[in-house]
């Protein structure tokens, strides 16, 4: 692993389609917002299978994972693409009880690597193949004679998709490149943006 050293290019799509063991088809992908920061959290299977006081096996395989992602701002638009809040016919958003829907997510981060004695900066796209997202809180203030900049960040809770006809789900799919723009572009095909 590279040291991370930068985020951008957030972008995700709706869920249009999921048969297991066939895939997940997207509609048109958007982008977020600018980034600010993502946290990703793996939740984990913990068991362990023991006999004669050893450790005869363990599991550790992924379960799921949250990921809170702090955007530089959202507009109604993408609310209503990631929250699902529902746009009334003057232009109004109304959130209700409805759950958000279901999305592809993704964003590059650049990797900066100095193992060499050259550093030498790669961009790790990654792309998360199914999750929801939630706004569970927001803060307002006045403004202060020092400014304190308050965003929002999206909570998300994503699940695992079967890909093929193996019974193993995928969670989230990554690769590096050299440059932003091919890191970028396949990107913008996992996300069915042109």
């Amino acid at each position: 692993m590279k040291a991370n050293v930068g985020m951008q290019y957030p972008v995700a799509a709706p869920i249009t389609d999921y048969t297991p063991g066939t895939g997940v088809t997207y509609g048109t992908g958007f982008v977020v917002s600018q980034a600010r920061g993502a946290s990703l959290n793996w939740e984990r299977e913990d068991g362990e299978f023991r006999g004669d006081d050893t450790r005869l096996d363990s599991m550790n395989g992924v379960l799921g994972y949250t990921l809170d992602f702090e955007a530089a701002g959202i507009s109604d638009n993408v609310r209503n693409k990631l929250l699902g809040e529902e746009v009334g016919n003057t232009d109004e958003y109304t959130i209700t009880d409805a759950s958000a829907p279901d999305v592809g997510f993704g964003y590059i981060k650049t990797m900066r690597d100095d193992s060499s004695g050259t550093v030498v900066e790669n961009y790790e796209a990654w792309w998360f193949w199914k999750m929801k997202f939630g706004l569970n809180s927001e803060e307002a203030r006045t403004k202060e004679r020092t400014i304190e900049w308050r965003v929002p960040t999206l909570n998300g809770v994503g699940d695992g998709v079967q890909l093929t006809a193996e019974k193993k789900l995928s969670f989230a799919t990554h690769k590096t490149f050299t440059t932003f723009a091919d890191a970028k572009a396949w990107l913008k095909t996992k996300a069915n943006i042109t």
